[in-house]
């Protein structure tokens, strides 16, 4: 059922992908989403000392499969002097060796994989820079939907409920497209926000749930906000939350959403990789989803926390206490990872000032009160060299913006860096459609 939607997507008309809304997400994605689902309520009851022995068991099970299979996992945990068959007790999990990105791409994708009927080919999409080429075993999106739809549903989201979604859709001269498959009109990123506010004025009553790229959601708010904020009042009516995609949802940007949508909003922690999924259980702190897959905290040299996650079931190109490269600040119950919050975002996106230190973009743009974010609708870095940078102001329409307005708005005390400064009419875009703080 879902393969044949997939591919009507576009060809469905609204009324009767409403009607195939009514479909229940296990005959879409079939017997292994309820299973998950299952095993996600079930895990949830278990004791603490109860999730740490079956996550014992799971990552023994995977642990054992990959030693013996896997050219990539057999050779590096050889070289580090690590024997799989030694780990028998939850407090032996901390002796596997953690691999990175970097171990992983160091090798053929053909002697880290271990390929099976079904497997879907991916990569990491590389915004960090350094993309990862991988695959996924075949029940990987059925898992991730029942643990996707467990963390809606904390805005009251159903599949019955109509969406309207901001992923970076280059729809050509389409100011929306109906997808059936989710039940939800896709904005196309690339087309004016005048129509792209009319298009949505137009079908704003049914709108239940608005979902996507805090940037690109933030955007469009601010315009209709600006320009034409009877889209907003229609909105409002009918809307159950907002769910934030994909980016860190920066304070900035999420408190004018929920204040202009007057609705609250839901953020997650999940990456392409899927050996971590964590959901907000408070504004900005997260509970990974041990049932999904293995969460740790583990420390580097400097005290540093990082998220590192182990995918129990993904056999075919596995990730074992795999490096998320996110750092984090933790809280643990009896040993085991309950929340965190994320410190500074991916580990790459910072800068280097003039004395060679690296400071956070995510503390440099979002943690301090710059009064330019009144006047512009984004701040973007780009850097080419240690202790200089350029700030990326994108101006709202109608609105000049000065070299002086940006510099008495920013707040740069104790940088050491030298700014410069360029005012654009409409950021630097991702191809995804994102906007990325940090231009590469």
């Amino acid at each position: 059922m879902m393969l044949f939607l997939r591919d009507m997507a576009g060809k469905v008309p609204p009324p009767v992908g409403k009607a195939l809304a009514w479909v229940p997400p296990s005959w879409r994605l079939g017997a292994a989403y309820t299973r998950a689902k299952r095993d996600l309520e079930g895990f949830r009851q278990l004791s603490v000392v109860e999730q740490k022995e079956e996550a014992t068991r799971r990552v023994r099970a995977i642990l054992e499969r990959v030693a013996r299979g896997n050219a990539f996992y057999r050779k590096y945990y050889e070289a580090k002097g690590f024997d799989a068959a030694s780990v028998q007790r939850f407090e032996d999990l901390e002796r596997i060796p953690v691999v990175t990105k970097a171990d992983l791409n160091a090798v053929p994708l053909r002697e880290r994989s271990m390929p099976q009927r079904g497997c879907i080919k991916t990569n990491t999409g590389g915004s960090s820079g350094s993309p990862l080429e991988f695959y996924l075993d075949r029940y990987a999106f059925a898992r991730e939907w029942a643990h996707m739809h467990d963390i809606w549903s904390r805005v009251g989201y159903t599949m019955r409920d109509l969406k309207l979604t901001f992923r970076g859709k280059n729809l050509g001269d389409e100011p929306l497209r109906y997808n059936a498959v989710y039940n939800e009109y896709y904005v196309n990123a690339y087309c004016p926000p005048d129509r792209q506010a009319a298009a949505v004025k137009a079908i704003a009553r049914p709108l239940r749930i608005v979902h996507g790229y805090p940037s690109s959601i933030y955007a469009f708010v601010r315009y209709c906000a600006e320009h034409n904020r009877g889209v907003l009042d229609l909105l409002r009516k009918e809307l159950k939350g907002v769910l934030l995609a994909s980016e860190y949802p920066a304070p900035v940007y999420r408190d004018l959403i929920e204040g202009e949508l007057d609705t609250p909003s839901v953020s997650w922690y999940g990456h392409s990789e899927m050996a971590v999924l964590a959901y907000e259980v408070e504004r900005f702190v997260y509970a990974p989803f041990q049932s999904y897959g293995f969460t740790e905290a583990v420390a580097d040299d400097e005290g540093r926390h990082h998220l590192v996650g182990t995918g129990y079931y993904n056999h075919v190109s596995p990730f074992i206490r795999y490096d998320t490269e996110d750092a984090i600040t933790p809280e643990f119950e009896d040993g085991l990872l309950a929340r965190f919050t994320i410190e500074t975002g991916r580990l790459g996106e910072f800068v280097e000032d003039a004395n060679g230190a690296r400071i956070s973009l995510t503390a440099l743009i979002f943690g301090r009160h710059h009064k330019v974010f009144g006047l512009a609708r984004f701040i973007q870095v780009r850097q080419t060299q240690p202790g200089r940078a350029t700030l990326i102001v994108t101006a709202p329409q109608g609105v000049e913006i000065s070299e002086e307005d940006v510099r008495a708005g920013f707040d740069d005390t104790n940088v050491a860096i030298a700014f410069d400064i360029e005012v654009r009419r409409e950021p630097v875009r991702a191809p995804s459609g994102k906007v990325p703080v940090l231009i590469r």
